[in-house]
């Protein structure tokens, strides 16, 4: 199946734009090889040795560093996303997908790192008082953020 580009969607003339399009418009088939591409689907390596900073020795992390310093910062968010989801629908899908651009870059022989997720994030406030809802200021998530690059 092709999708069809809704008349009132805009894409940028960047390359970031132009990528956006070509997934917008992919098939199924390419989806799921731009997916495989990336390992996904895939389990979560949250605990795995040497997949986070925090599951990895110091030694190798300032190796990884030298080689490239970037680093992903899953940020989810912990809210109530209907009585079908866990509230952490978010934070899940986010750190996969980091994980999976991890994945992607190595094979590629470019490594970068990731930290555990932030599992918390400021949104509407409309999202105030659902269920399994934790919404934290905005001023104090970019201030914990802040802390999170510092450190590293």
């Amino acid at each position: 199946m092709v999708r069809e580009i809704p008349k009132d969607l805009i894409f940028e003339n960047t390359p970031v734009g132009q990528l956006e399009k070509e997934i917008w418009t992919a098939s199924d088939k390419e989806i799921d090889e731009i997916l495989k591409e990336f390992g996904i689907p895939s389990p979560p390596e949250l605990a795995n040795p040497g997949t986070y900073i925090q599951t990895t020795p110091g030694y190798k992390v300032f190796e990884e560093v030298r080689q490239c310093d970037v680093v992903l910062i899953p940020i989810g968010s912990t809210e109530f996303h209907g009585n079908h989801l866990p509230s952490g629908t978010d934070t899940l899908y986010v750190t996969q997908i980091c994980e999976a651009v991890r994945r992607h870059m190595k094979k590629k022989g470019k490594p970068v790192a990731i930290t555990w997720p932030i599992t918390y994030g400021s949104h509407p406030w409309h999202h105030y008082g659902m269920p399994g809802t934790v919404i934290i200021e905005e001023e104090h998530l970019k201030s914990y953020i802040m802390d999170v690059m510092l450190g590293l």
